[in-house]
């Protein structure tokens, strides 16, 4: 039996619960199954948490501690020695026997000689009907991610924007989905950066966990669906606030500062806590990625 530590950061979401036990209910069973849980508030702590005993959680009455690095650096804090890492949204439903099928992946890439495979892709879609009876998406597609649909984004800010689209044959992932990592166990230790609110936080994890040794890899098949949000949707079909709309003032001062620190890490090649590794260099990712952090610019026969 392996175990798998799922890392989980919410902000006032009510369908963390529904989360949590479709992971559970989803899983083959033969494995350890610990989740650590960030759950950050409005006013009022509303959310129901299971009171299982292999959840384990840390709250947060907001504007403490939001944005993603304070919150996932808080979730991942409850690590404690398994085996393999899961970070995904608390709003995502699960594929049958995700964790055995995602092990064996695993397993496989390390028979090739890759020691820390990261598998990461944007994750499927489920939502709600007009009865507000919950639909999944199992016939989402596998994807990779681009870099190209605003170039000019990475030019002033050194943040790409991401776009999932078809794999077209290839394995290898350039970046990371937020809502999509599973890897080995050892990806805790390399934390994460408690400056960054939301934007830039996929480019950062990928180029921080590349040059800490991890090999990024396209999931051979859909394991996760995400609840997307709707802004025209009525809340029973969102079912979680959004901390921008909160706390806008703290939110978009924080993000300031976190854009600045993505830039830093970027331009100094900044090596330590919470920024790059010295297994591999920034250039190197940047080689794989198809980004040219010195001249700012995608390179053209990237991805």
């Amino acid at each position: 039996m392996s175990s798998i530590f799922i890392q989980l950061a919410s902000y006032h979401d009510f369908e963390l619960p529904k989360t949590i036990f479709d992971c559970i209910n989803k899983s083959s069973k033969k494995h350890k199954l610990t989740f650590g849980v960030h759950a950050c508030y409005n006013e009022a702590q509303q959310v129901f948490i299971p009171p299982l005993g292999n959840v384990k959680i840390i709250e947060s009455k907001a504007p403490e501690n939001i944005g993603v690095g304070a919150a996932r650096s808080l979730a991942n804090s409850l690590y404690g020695g398994e085996d393999y890492y899961l970070q995904i949204d608390s709003h995502t439903r699960f594929l049958q026997d995700w964790d055995e099928k995602l092990i064996n992946f695993v397993l496989q890439l390390q028979e090739y000689g890759i020691k820390k495979p990261l598998i990461s892709a944007y994750p499927g879609g489920y939502s709600y009907n007009d009865s507000l009876e919950e639909v999944v998406n199992y016939a989402s597609d596998v994807t990779l991610i681009s870099f190209k649909e605003r170039p000019e984004q990475f030019t002033t800010q050194l943040i790409p924007t991401q776009l999932a689209i078809a794999p077209e044959g290839k394995c290898l992932q350039p970046s990371i989905s937020a809502g999509f990592i599973f890897t080995v166990g050892s990806f805790s230790e390399l934390g994460f950066n408690e400056k960054i609110m939301f934007w830039g936080e996929e480019v950062l994890i990928a180029a921080r966990a590349y040059t800490h040794g991890f090999d990024l890899f396209i999931p051979d098949q859909q394991y996760f669906y995400h609840l997307y949000y709707d802004p025209a949707a009525v809340f029973q079909k969102n079912l979680r606030r959004h901390v921008w709309q909160d706390f806008s003032e703290e939110f978009y001062e924080k993000d300031a500062i976190a854009k600045q620190e993505i830039i830093d890490i970027f331009t100094s090649n900044r090596i330590g806590p919470g920024a790059l590794g010295s297994e591999r260099s920034l250039k190197e990712y940047g080689d794989m990625a198809g980004l040219n952090f010195e001249e700012r610019k995608l390179i053209e026969d990237g991805f």
